[in-house]
């Protein structure tokens, strides 16, 4: 493995050194597109790879050792199946191992041996093993003349038609992945792993130093990076864990480099970013700013108080819904950083102008005029409609997403319709495989749940819909609060939470295990399992409503995208979908505000200067005895004469590239995503060339820890690590 390794990695000569100068792109571009990338001034910047070598569909490349990896991005880092990620992509995997007795979360975690692994069956690793465009495949199901609904039912259809065929009797997975709202489709094929392995996680305290206070913001001192490890079959094809399971042979792994870096130096990112929203216009945008981004953000804090509340002198509740409070207060904090840049931004009027001169084009050519001269008018409309039922859909969303019990009950009614007459006794019984598929959804449920704080969450959700506008209201909501207003609507909205609790038969794991033996009536007659079909019911009829808003804008905003490309041109990438794509630019300092410099570099010597003692800037005292005896081994930066912990590059990434490799110019990681930076956080609507950046932890701080901090020998001598001596 090591050897293929260098032969994809081998360098092309010696490159003649330019002047610095500003070198970036906005853009996360597709594989299948590199050909429109301008590869000659990217070598000028230090990139020694071709295009091959980072993507070959027909042999191995970089694209082999990237992985999706639950909410983020991981590599491979060695020819046994070690993963390198973001502590904070790991985080879910720690807690679901760590407890009060075992607590990983704040001591961290290492396995000395393969064998003392961790097991986290929730986490699967995803690898492309082919990429496809299929969009001539799908759209031939299409015609000009259906209707909205119509034809998104067709591409669906279509979708799941393409996917089983190209999965045929393989073990991969096949997804069609919608590009430019439509206008093209693509295939991706994936091996799945699904036996993965917790191998390392430093503590707390150091992988996530500075916690939600230092979020976002620059400069940053966070070791956020986990060790993890994929394995499989014996004769090496995926499967669930198992004793005689084996490492898994990546087709590439990465090096790390300790090489060390300069302001300007070439720096790429592959991986899988989430959602971005660059080609909205500004009505949709203004729904999501006046509406939609503050009233999640209300309901978010709201849950994040509460669990925090409960898990202030309860370290196992704490431990329980650590991940959950993590993931609202990330994306909170995220919403809040959206909507200040879009003030900044004044985004609306960018977009309103962009409009204007995109309205110009189109009426300089009138055949394109006739065609798509209505389409912003179109998703005016659309919008229009979707205000009658928006507040409605975040808050019920909130609902069934947020309440344990109410999630557990729904789940108990989908159970109690699956029961079947059975061939030989003639009695309604469910299939087996439903049982032990509930058994262990409530095993895993219950683990991570306390009913206290699952109580105080349903009482402020239901509290939350009483206060929707008319027209929006929840009919079963309103017969629990009917006209109340102030102390009388919590005294009766919790009276009604504390009678469901109380009487139902799903609030325990032991009852709800006795409960699947009972008959479907029996689990239909349960007190909540009645309230969440009500719920559901609701429900139904408001994706009903979705449903068409999501065919029509869908439509609108393809022709917008074909409208866009006849402007622009048909050389765009495509808004982030959770597909892998690369993004390159340089390492790179900013300008914030005026009169303001950030370097692009921290070191450790700042992890000791933001200690305080209390949470969350504990520095661990072995830490800051090898700070304090520069005890820094060959992971010092001779310029700084500090460890390095972080760095900024202009790199446009966005949520589920954490965890993506920094790759430099030669194939080497040099450090880890995990961040962006608050000035840019507006950048899922809006890229800003001088202020988006990716925050990025350095692979020397993750190899000093690892070393100097926790003698992991093991896992170092697995790794390639590269001092920039080698041919």
């Amino acid at each position: 493995m090591k050897q293929r390794l260098f032969r994809i990695f081998l360098l092309l000569g010696t490159l003649v050194v330019l002047p610095a100068t500003i070198f970036s792109d906005e853009g996360m571009w597709m594989l299948n597109q590199l050909d429109k990338l301008p590869w000659s001034k990217m070598k000028q910047h230090g990139l020694e790879l071709t295009p091959e070598q980072i993507y070959n569909p027909n042999g191995p490349s970089i694209k082999d050792a990237i992985i999706l990896l639950g909410g983020g991005t991981s590599s491979f880092v060695s020819a046994d199946g070690l993963i390198l990620t973001n502590h904070h992509v790991a985080f879910a995997a720690i807690q679901s191992v760590s407890s009060v007795e075992e607590d990983y979360l704040k001591n961290g975690f290492y396995a000395k041996t393969k064998e003392e692994e961790l097991s986290v069956p929730s986490y699967t690793a995803q690898i492309v093993a082919s990429i496809k465009d299929v969009t001539s495949e799908i759209l031939s199901a299409v015609s000009d003349t259906m209707s909205p609904e119509s034809r998104l039912r067709a591409i669906q259809a279509k979708s799941r038609e393409v996917e089983k065929a190209a999965k045929g009797s393989t073990d991969f997975e096949c997804r069609v992945a919608e590009m430019y709202s439509g206008v093209k489709y693509i295939l991706s094929t994936y091996e799945v792993l699904r036996d993965v392995r917790l191998v390392y996680a430093p503590p707390t305290s150091i992988g996530n130093y500075g916690g939600e206070v230092d979020n976002w913001y620059w400069p940053r001192h966070t070791g956020d990076f986990s060790l993890m490890r994929v394995y499989a079959a014996p004769d090496g094809k995926p499967a669930k864990y198992s004793k005689q399971n084996v490492p898994y042979k990546p087709k590439v792994f990465l090096p790390l480099s300790i090489a060390g870096h300069d302001e300007g130096s070439f720096a790429m990112i592959m991986g899988f970013p989430g959602r971005t929203f660059r080609y909205r216009t500004s009505t949709e945008i203004e729904l999501a700013k006046e509406e939609t981004l503050p009233l999640t953000m209300d309901i978010f804090k709201t849950r994040m108080d509460i669990i925090e509340a409960a898990g202030k002198n309860d370290r196992s509740t704490e431990i329980k819904y650590s991940s959950r409070w993590r993931g609202l207060a990330n994306t909170y904090k995220n919403y809040q950083g959206t909507l200040e840049g879009m003030q900044h931004a004044n985004i609306m009027k960018q977009r309103q102008d962009q409009e204007r001169l995109f309205g110009e084009f189109l009426h300089s050519k009138p055949e394109l005029e006739q065609q798509y001269g209505s389409v912003m008018k179109n998703i005016a409309d659309v919008y229009q409609d979707l205000k009658t039922f928006n507040r409605k859909q975040v808050v019920l969303g909130q609902l069934l997403s947020g309440v344990d019990i109410l999630q557990v009950a729904t789940r108990f009614n989908a159970f109690a319709n699956s029961f079947a007459k059975d061939s030989t006794s003639g009695e309604m019984k469910p299939p087996e495989a439903g049982v032990n598929e509930l058994k262990e959804y409530l095993t895993a449920s219950f683990k991570n749940m306390a009913i206290a704080v699952d109580k105080e969450v349903m009482t402020a959700l239901i509290l939350k819909a009483a206060d929707l506008p008319p027209g929006q209201r929840i009919a079963r909501i309103d017969k629990i609060v009917g006209m109340r207003v102030g102390e009388g609507l919590q005294k009766t909205v919790r009276e009604f939470v504390e009678e469901l609790y109380k009487h139902s038969k799903l609030t325990t794991l032991d009852d709800c295990t006795e409960m699947i033996s009972k008959s479907a009536e029996d689990i239909k007659d349960d007190d909540f399992a009645r309230f969440a079909v009500e719920i559901s019911n609701e429900n139904l009829g408001l994706q009903q409503k979705i449903t068409s808003f999501n065919a029509r804008i869908g439509r609108a905003r393809g022709k917008l995208l074909e409208a866009w490309m006849a402007w622009k041109g048909s050389d765009l990438y495509p808004d982030a979908n959770r597909t892998l794509r690369l993004t390159y630019g340089e390492i790179r300092s900013y300008n914030p505000r005026d009169g303001v410099h950030y370097n692009f570099e921290t070191t450790l010597g700042g992890v000791m200067e933001k200690e305080t003692g209390v949470d969350p800037f504990i520095v661990q005292p072995k830490l800051r005895e090898l700070w304090e005896k520069k005890d820094f081994g060959r992971y010092v930066d001779q310029k700084a004469g500090d460890v390095p912990v972080a760095f900024l590059a202009d790199l446009d990434i966005t949520g589920g590239n954490s965890g993506s490799p920094v790759i430099n110019g030669k194939g080497e990681i040099i450090g880890l995503a995990f961040d962006g930076n608050w000035e840019a956080v507006v950048g899922d609507y809006l890229y800003q060339e001088p202020l988006n950046r990716s925050i990025n932890v350095d692979t020397r701080y993750i190899l000093f820890v690892l070393d100097k901090f926790s003698n992991a020998q093991n896992l170092l001598n697995e790794m390639m690590v590269r001092d920039g001596t080698h041919p």
